[in-house]
């Protein structure tokens, strides 16, 4: 028995050998999985949305097809709203698998994965394997982290380098051997990459929070240590395309970049953005979710060096864009990357009072989640296409799930079960869910019903349009597409005396039915939009106060 019991201690060590080598390729191999669902999977089921995606699509296209990577231009005028870098990795990725939303989705989808492998590879090496496979769960499954990554956006290559950048500062900061050099070498480039991506932002936002940390920790003469002359790797990697522009469109860059789309979106509400000075509270609540509550033992828990500097990265952007005239969801975004940090940190550890409080927490939410949606679905407006009790069926179930996680788990059980539903929700809504979208809140079907009606060559007029249908079709009908917005303009399409073509909503259309003289003919609707030949008979009046409206007819 002796024997047998020193042969099984002898065969021990080499599994846990054997398990050791297989571990690594099985925790990427997990990592690869959760960034295909949360990143790619389904990356172009439903068109560009919103006005910021197909603009951004459009301007990258029109860099593609002109050669000129260095000023941004749509319509043929050049748009100084953002740097290049999104559009040079869309152009790139138009020219491998061709114009599309695939390729325009690409690079925050590529970014995005990028900076969930360098937290695992980084964290691990800080705290542990365990740790960074946490971290690195957490970070990809946020809604914020993985919305963004699925859209076509600055915000998350912006977020992604400044990602990367205080991991690498966290690296070089941690350790003592002359290998530190080069993770701060690391830092500086990819704040370099970070201003290519969004301008000035990706400077302040590190420095207000190093120097945030180093005056509350009364370090004030550290940032020494850190190779400020390494410094300079931001100038070489970011000026270049800056001088190139500035030289090229000469003081009307640095107008409407640096102080129209910079200082004065910071300083006013020019942009058209207002928001009450706690919009990033909520705003942080839903991002962070179904994290959000685990900031209680995250914040509760003894913090370490890394950790404070940790917190004030995650503080600093919330304080800085608060401050902001201009407030936008996606401005906090690189915030979450060191919350998903703090978080996995407190996952970690044993079961505590605050680890129990924030579940719970998380179950009530889901729990009047599933109130609102199953009893005030029709009070809330519940977008037709999803059913308030099918959510409301979901989030119940959530809620007691959680409950029993809070009872009777450990927290590494919630790590894992947030993780699993959050793949889940996301795989189902995707493949079953955002595809019927596509007809109310994009105008990629427009591209077929207009090439089945029209010859391409037709020119389309819209009518006061929402912006995400202004700049979709000027995306998907690249052509031959007039934005009317004035009654000037208007008149001069009509004078003519020939059949014009529009689209519009049905208030813009019950408009022009009002208009004297005006006949017109509803061919189709795509959604809420309406496609209608509108013409003014011989001897029709034009649009006069108190003439009597036209005819309006359909087929």
């Amino acid at each position: 028995m002796g024997a047998a019991f020193k042969r099984k201690q002898m065969r021990n060590p080499i599994q846990r050998t054997q398990l050791e080598r297989f571990a690594e390729p099985l925790i990427l191999l997990l990592l690869a999985a959760a960034c295909y669902i949360f990143f790619f999977h389904g990356l172009s089921v439903i068109g560009l949305l919103g006005p910021d995606e197909p603009r951004y699509a459009s301007i990258a296209r029109e860099m593609y097809t002109s050669g000129d990577y260095i000023t941004p231009r749509l319509n043929g005028e050049p748009w100084f709203e953002k740097p290049a870098l999104l559009y040079w990795l869309s152009a790139l990725g138009f020219s491998v698998l061709g114009v599309g939303e695939l390729a325009a989705r690409l690079p925050s989808a590529v970014a995005a994965t990028a900076s969930v492998f360098f937290m695992y590879f980084v964290a691990r090496k800080l705290w542990g394997r365990l740790t960074a496979v946490w971290a690195s769960l957490i970070l990809a499954s946020s809604v914020g982290y993985l919305a963004f990554g699925r859209a076509s956006s600055t915000d998350m290559l912006l977020t992604a380098c400044l990602t990367m950048a205080f991991l690498s500062f966290l690296m070089g900061y941690t350790l003592r051997d002359e290998s530190r050099r080069w993770w701060f070498l690391l830092f500086y480039f990819f704040i370099g990459v970070g201003v290519l991506a969004k301008g000035p932002v990706a400077i302040a936002l590190p420095a207000l929070s190093l120097a945030g940390y180093l005056l509350f920790q009364a370090r004030l003469s550290e940032w020494k240590e850190w190779y400020p002359k390494y410094a300079l790797v931001i100038v070489l990697v970011a000026a270049p395309w800056y001088l190139a522009v500035i030289y090229a469109n000469g003081f009307k860059f640095i107008a409407e970049f640096i102080i129209y789309h910079n200082l004065e979106r910071f300083a006013t509400t020019v942009h058209g953005h207002p928001r009450p000075f706690y919009f990033y509270v909520p705003d942080l609540m839903m991002l962070a979710f179904p994290w959000t509550f685990m900031l209680i033992p995250a914040l509760r828990r003894p913090m370490e060096r890394t950790d404070r500097i940790l917190f004030w990265l995650a503080v600093v952007p919330i304080v800085f864009f608060s401050l902001s005239g201009s407030k936008l969801p996606g401005y906090i975004l690189p915030s979450i990357p060191p919350i998903a940090i703090l978080v996995a940190r407190a996952i970690t550890n044993t079961s505590s009072r605050a680890f129990r409080i924030a579940v719970f927490i998380e179950a009530g939410m889901m729990a009047f989640i599933g109130v609102g949606f199953g009893f005030f679905g029709q009070m809330l407006n519940v977008d037709p296409h999803v059913s308030g009790y099918l959510i409301a069926e979901l989030s119940f179930g959530l809620a007691l799930m959680l409950t029993a996680i809070a009872l009777f788990a450990p927290p590494w059980a919630l790590a894992a079960f947030n993780s699993l539903a959050m793949a889940f929700i996301v795989f189902i809504g995707t493949s079953f869910v955002l595809p019927r979208f596509e007809t109310t809140d994009t105008v990629r079907p427009w591209v077929d019903v207009l090439k089945s009606r029209v010859p391409s060559d037709q020119i389309v007029f819209v009518y006061h349009p929402p912006r995400w249908v202004e700049y979709g079709i000027q995306y998907y009908r690249n052509e031959n597409t007039v934005i009317v917005w004035t009654p000037e303009a208007l008149d001069s399409a009509l004078k003519s005396g020939s059949k014009v073509l529009f689209i519009s909503d049905e208030k813009g259309q019950a408009e022009l039915a009002q208009m004297a003289g005006l006949e017109m003919r509803v061919v189709t609707s795509v959604g809420n939009q309406f496609l209608f030949w509108a013409w003014r008979p011989p001897g029709g009046a034009t649009n006069s106060p108190g003439a009597k409206p036209g005819g309006q007819s359909t087929n």
